[in-house]
């Protein structure tokens, strides 16, 4: 009965920072859409609305990342392990990523790039990581 409560007490810490991690990661976003479309469309390009939705957006990606610590707290040492190893991965990939897609207007294989791109590898690596790695471990 101890055991069901404790498994019980540790899901709900998880399903609380889960939470937690998705409505301050959809605050950012929000904030990044703001600061990315609102000089343009909302505000005319004014500089102190300009100025403050770049603060929010900092400080709502703080937020986010602490949210996410706590997150990775919460979780059990394989969780943990897991999401570090993808984490070490992913930054790996970005870097090398970062240098190679950068390159690409200093050799004239493409006029500009854009960083969203970056954004998408990163995302699509971490994912890919974590997926793959928590599989390979629950299956041994």
């Amino acid at each position: 009965m101890a055991q069901d409560e404790n498994t019980s007490q540790f899901q709900r810490g998880i399903n609380k920072t889960t939470r937690s991690l998705f409505i301050f990661t959809s605050l950012w976003v929000l904030s990044t859409a703001l600061l990315t479309f609102g000089p343009q469309f909302w505000w005319h390009f004014d500089r102190l609305s300009t100025a403050l939705a770049a603060i929010v957006n900092v400080v709502a990606g703080i937020v986010m990342i602490r949210a996410f610590f706590n997150h990775l707290q919460s979780m059990d040492e394989l969780q943990q392990r897991t999401h570090l190893e993808a984490m070490a991965l992913t930054l790996g990939v970005t870097m090398i990523f970062t240098v190679f897609y950068g390159s690409f207007p200093t050799a004239q294989i493409l006029e500009t790039t854009y960083p969203s791109v970056i954004l998408v590898v990163m995302s699509l690596t971490y994912i890919t990581a974590v997926i793959s790695l928590w599989l390979k471990r629950t299956r041994e």
